[in-house]
């Protein structure tokens, strides 16, 4: 009898017993003190993730607050936060840190992924501007463009991954800052197929419609700027690269910067600066383009559109070239360059200081003579049109002009100016 005894006691007892009898086990992670609001359970454990009720699954965050008397006696409430239940009852009440319960809690510490995206943005956007060496302070500026880019294209587009747009971005945000971005370097380094990112080129404008507002000369001449410096080709090329684009400007306007660049380059290499180190073919490597596109720019661009017979290939209609940038008064000539260095060292000398003290004993004070201000500094034009700079000191003769001595040298008819000692200086720095 007693065995049947204890097997019906072991087979009817109340389900709510049985889950919490392997409680009696691990009496250690029991916190009596708390109440779970949810179902006014006290079997509270603490885990990494906070408190959790093992009897319903439901996450307690917060302080815990205590009632004395004489409102209530005895009593502890705990202020939950969410009603997450993570895992079943029997997943909880098994182990506190068990593996099936560990990985429901990563599910549920998951981001949405929408939020991850931008950190996946935020970080190409980093590791893009480490390999090509871009100013770190362009950062926020194109991850803002990326979000408004991003929102505007319609959804399930392939251009609204990270991995696509952000080099896009990269590139429109640098042209438009009139930042040299080589667009090889950047197909390198980044996810976009050649394809993707040259389809993409076309439709900007409906992303980003201050791209078409931008200084493409600005951008140019830093282009032309990039290739004196690679080359130590000096500033003389520079300018003289920088007179044949604006020149030009309106016959060559319609087609890429990197090409109108390449060929204002080359037209300065052939024309001017004939060297050894520097050809038409290392300014296209470097630029990213093709030499063949050069040669096809200057016939229609110059000879086709001034209709001048007798082009071959660029190489060997140099001679003829520069004939024809030298009637439009593009080169400078040897006579100018003589001018341009013998004024160069007249600026040189006029730059020397050269001081002279002028002394104004009959100068009267205008000025309040309370007010001791000591130096003035005025900026006039010579005969020659050459700024110089005067100096103006006034001294303090606040006595002199006391009420006492005005009376006294009207009573005795004198003048008030003491012309041995002078009420101002004058100095004339060039």
């Amino acid at each position: 009898m007693a065995t049947d005894k204890n097997y019906y006691n072991k087979t009817h007892t109340p389900q709510s017993d049985r889950l919490r009898a392997p409680l009696e086990e691990n009496k250690t992670q029991i916190f009596t003190g708390l109440i779970c609001d949810s179902c006014n359970s006290t079997d509270i454990v603490e885990t990494r993730e906070g408190y959790v009720c093992r009897y319903c699954g439901m996450v307690l965050e917060g302080k815990i607050i205590v009632f004395n008397k004489p409102y209530f006696s005895d009593v502890q409430y705990y202020a939950k936060m969410g009603a997450t239940h993570i895992g079943n009852a029997r997943e909880r009440l098994a182990h506190a840190h068990s593996k099936k319960l560990t990985h429901l809690q990563k599910l549920h510490s998951i981001e949405s992924n929408e939020k991850e995206l931008l950190t996946h943005a935020k970080i190409e956007i980093s590791r893009i501007f480490t390999c090509l060496n871009l100013p770190q302070t362009l950062k926020q500026l194109v991850y803002h463009k990326f979000i408004k880019i991003r929102t505007a294209i319609r959804s399930g587009t392939k251009y609204r991954a990270p991995q696509k747009l952000v080099p896009l971005t990269i590139y429109f945000i640098c042209k438009f800052e009139k930042i040299s971005i080589n667009e090889a370097d950047l197909l390198e380094v980044s996810k976009i197929s050649k394809k993707d990112f040259n389809a993409f080129k076309l439709q900007i404008l409906n992303f980003f419609p201050e791209y078409l507002e931008r200084d493409r000369k600005q951008y140019i001449l830093q282009k032309i700027l990039e290739l004196t410096e690679h080359f130590k080709l000096g500033m003389e090329f520079y300018f003289q690269s920088k007179k044949i684009l604006f020149r030009l400007w309106d016959n060559i306007k319609n087609t890429k910067d990197e090409v109108i660049a390449g060929l204002v380059a080359s037209i300065s290499v052939l024309c001017a600066f004939k060297s050894k180190d520097v050809s038409v073919s290392a300014i296209c490597n470097k630029l990213g383009i093709k030499m063949s596109t050069i040669q096809s720019q200057v016939k229609r661009r110059i000879f086709d559109q001034y209709q001048i017979a007798g082009f071959t290939t660029l190489i060997k209609s140099s001679e003829l070239l520069k004939k024809i940038i030298g009637k439009m008064g593009l080169l400078t000539t040897q006579q100018e360059k003589v001018a341009n260095k013998q004024n160069s060292d007249e600026i040189a000398k006029r730059k020397t200081a050269e001081i002279v003290e002028i002394k104004l004993g009959g100068a009267r004070k205008t000025c309040n003579h309370l007010m001791d201000v000591g130096h003035y500094l005025f900026a006039i034009a010579n005969e020659e049109r050459t700024p110089v700079m005067v100096s103006l000191k006034s001294y303090d003769m606040s006595n002199f002009y006391s009420d006492a001595n005005i009376r006294k040298s009207l009573h005795d008819k004198k003048s008030v100016l003491d012309k041995e000692q002078p009420l101002f200086e004058v100095k004339f720095i060039k």
